[in-house]
């Protein structure tokens, strides 16, 4: 910095130190009121004497006379902050008009605020370039301009109370050689500014700073600790103690930063301290950590707000918040099998191929490296409710709302209400985001199931609906859960149902081979597969599907899945059915194709992509009542509905019987889903979640 100054509210006397040093000037931040409504603005005033500082105090309850004076003195001033609420004032276009009438250099770079504040001030100012405008304003208000130019100029300070931002942001004057000629530069005009990253980093510096530096008068500070804090709040240059904090965060980044660093590994660390050693003492750090670690998130959630206050004071005068959409689709399962993962794969492909806006993020430690896919590094993973085999990745918070920030996300759009969607929630809720969100796996079903507790399953359809009224979208798979949703008290307008479609090139009747079971299993040409596709689990309703079995003891009963009832229904099951674990991609296509009849015994379907599938494959179907998965069935035409154990043998016993009406199933089965186009269906979704009807979005 060529020339330093100071800037206080409505004091000189911390400047007053160093003004004997050559490169400094006195200067001093003013409140200053409008005599007509006692509406409060902030000026900075550069290069003053001791008794101008008093003459200007004294004006302070006049803004008119306050700048007359500054006028007449020929003293360099600007307004500081032009967007931002002094003590409570509410910030009008009528008041903003009113600057422009009387400021001429605005303070459009403040290191406190966002960098949508400044493209905001700076559309203003350019509204109102040339005398005509000012002179138009002025006979609006009845008001004398005080400007003596037709031009705004352009300030910028670190507004940093605490000392670690120093500098940061500037303002310039080329080609001046003294303090006098630089004074000049700032009342003509000739300025340029200039900021190194904003962000609430600053706003954290800043408070920590003073925070610290309180503690420390009152001796709060341990003896072991204080030479990191000193080191970490820039009152000592110790390099070991800067080596050791940096090797102990893993960061290699500029001093100012490595607080936000520190606090944003601190959960990681003391989580493992308490996980080898459990006690009262290290909980408490867990739980201080946690709360240092939301900090941050919380000082941007106060910037975030400053900002949408800004971007709607500019829309009083026409700006417009163009940013391009951007979304971000949250997936706490991307690389397991389930119907879930299957759809992220599928908005990830169908986002590469027809070059829509949309990246999946999720987190784990077993992802490949995909276009349009982002990999958060989980700090840990744990095992979904009812689903142990699902691991799902906690990344950091921080380093997500980093992510969503920096990679200018419009939108986050939670298909999964996991840790990841949890958090998504939450940082989108920070950063002012357009949040939808989706249904697809009937949680509050499973916890019934599994713990016969129906207080719980209750508690799991408040937590959705909660969850739901967060978003300004809700997603359902089908008709059955929007009437559910809506009979749990969602508005009914607040929900949109999504279809997907099914892949009727990858899954069709031709993929038929005679021998495909027979060279896995003994399967007699005679015989009938009846066929399971899906999660071995308590939910699935698999003991119908063995109740079946025994039922029909000449024919083979196949369960292509894996899940953790698996070994308790082998344990059991009659000697026709088999496991056959997961099969995949053609192989899956060639199962369906070579079976006879689709059984599908499951109550807690949100949609039953298995039963287009199979379908497609032209296999008649024969489902449950209860969850979603009947909804494309039609009963005796493509198809059987059953409703218990019996029915489902009964429904069976129709098609195994009457070749002619399996046959006529079977074509309106593979009819009814060559009708639900998969692309078709995801597109639509897609236009949905970005809240663009089809014509808005080819126009994108």
């Amino acid at each position: 910095m060529t020339y330093i100054t100071i800037t206080d509210h409505n004091t000189i006397s911390g400047v007053l130190e160093i003004a004997h040093l050559p490169e400094v000037f006195i200067s001093c931040e003013y409140t200053v009121l409008f005599p007509e409504d006692n509406s409060k603005v902030h000026v900075l005033v550069y290069g003053i004497s001791e008794k101008e500082h008093e003459d200007l105090l004294r004006l302070r309850e006049n803004v008119y006379d306050f700048i007359r004076y500054l006028k007449e003195k020929n003293i360099a001033h600007s307004l500081a902050h032009p967007l931002y609420s002094v003590q409570g004032t509410k910030l009008r276009k009528e008041l903003i008009e009113k600057f422009v009438l009387l400021f001429d250099n605005w303070e459009v770079i403040n290191g406190t605020r966002s960098e949508k504040t400044i493209e905001v001030e700076n559309y203003i100012v350019r509204l109102y370039t040339g005398w005509d405008k000012i002179y138009e304003l002025a006979n609006k208000y009845k008001i004398e301009p005080l400007r003596s130019r037709d031009f705004i100029g352009f300030t910028a300070g670190s507004d940093d109370h605490g000392g670690m931002d120093v500098g940061r942001s500037w303002t310039s004057v080329e080609k001046v050689h003294t303090k006098e000629e630089f004074l000049k530069g700032l009342l003509e005009g000739r300025t340029s500014v200039g900021s190194q990253k904003l962000g609430e980093e600053r706003l954290l510096n800043m408070t920590c700073r003073v925070a610290y530096d309180f503690l420390v008068s009152k001796g709060k500070i341990p003896a072991e600790v204080k030479a990191v804090g000193d080191y970490l709040f820039m009152h000592s240059d110790n390099l070991l103690v800067g080596m050791a904090l940096r090797n102990l965060l893993g960061v290699d980044g500029e001093r100012h930063e490595l607080l936000k660093e520190a606090l944003k590994r601190l959960p990681s660390m003391t989580a493992n301290r308490f996980l080898k050693n459990p006690t009262p003492q290290t909980f408490g750090e867990l739980v201080l950590s946690l709360l240092a670690h939301g900090f941050p998130a919380f000082l941007k959630y106060i910037q975030k707000g400053e900002e949408r206050k800004a971007i709607r004071i500019g829309e009083l005068f026409g700006y417009f918040n163009n940013r391009e959409i951007k979304v971000a689709y949250i997936t706490d399962t991307y690389q397991h099998i389930n119907g879930v993962a299957r759809s992220a794969k599928l908005i990830r492909r169908f986002a590469v191929e027809e070059d829509l806006p949309f990246w999946i993020i999720t987190s784990s430690s077993n992802v490949k490296e995909e276009e349009r896919l982002i990999n958060l590094k989980p700090t840990f993973e744990v095992s979904a409710p009812f689903y142990e085999e699902l691991k799902m990745g906690i990344p950091n918070f921080l380093e997500l709302l980093e992510l969503l920030e920096k990679e200018g996300f419009t939108q986050v759009h939670i298909a999964t209400q996991g840790p990841l969607g949890l958090m998504s929630l939450l940082a989108g809720k920070l950063l002012g985001l357009r949040i939808t969100s989706a249904f697809h796996t009937d949680l509050p079903a499973y916890a019934r199931i599994y713990t016969g507790d129906e207080k719980l399953e209750e508690w799991f359809w408040k937590a959705f609906v909660f969850l739901a009224n967060m978003s300004d979208r809700f997603f359902v798979p089908s008709e059955y859960y929007r009437n559910l949703f809506v009979r749990k008290g969602l508005s009914y307008g607040k929900i949109s149902l999504f279809e997907r479609g099914v892949d009727t090139e990858l899954f069709s009747p031709y993929k038929r081979e005679e021998d495909f079971w027979s060279k896995k299993l003994p399967v007699r040409k005679y015989q009938k597969v009846i066929i399971y596709v899906g999660r071995v689990s308590k939910e699935k309703g698999l003991d119908t599907f063995l109740y079946c079995a025994r039922c029909f003891p000449e024919e083979i009963f196949v369960v292509v899945g894996d899940g953790p009832y698996r070994k308790e229904l082998e344990a059991k099951k009659p000697q026709n059915v088999f496991f056959v674990g997961y099969l995949k991609d053609e192989e899956l296509a060639k199962a369906y194709a070579s079976s006879d009849i689709f059984l599908f015994p499951s109550e807690t379907e949100t949609y039953g992509q298995v039963v287009l599938e199979a379908m497609a494959s032209g296999l008649p179907v024969v489902v449950s009542s209860k969850g979603a998965a009947h909804e494309h069935v039609e009963e005796g035409l493509n198809g059987f509905i059953a409703t218990k154990p019996q029915d489902f043998a009964d429904k069976l016993h129709l098609l195994l019987s009457n070749e002619d009406l399996r046959i006529s199933m079977s074509k309106q089965a593979l009819y009814k889903a060559k009708n639900l186009d998969m692309r078709k269906s995801y597109m639509d979704y897609m236009h949905a979640i970005a809240g663009l009807g089809r014509i808005a979005y080819e126009a994108y």
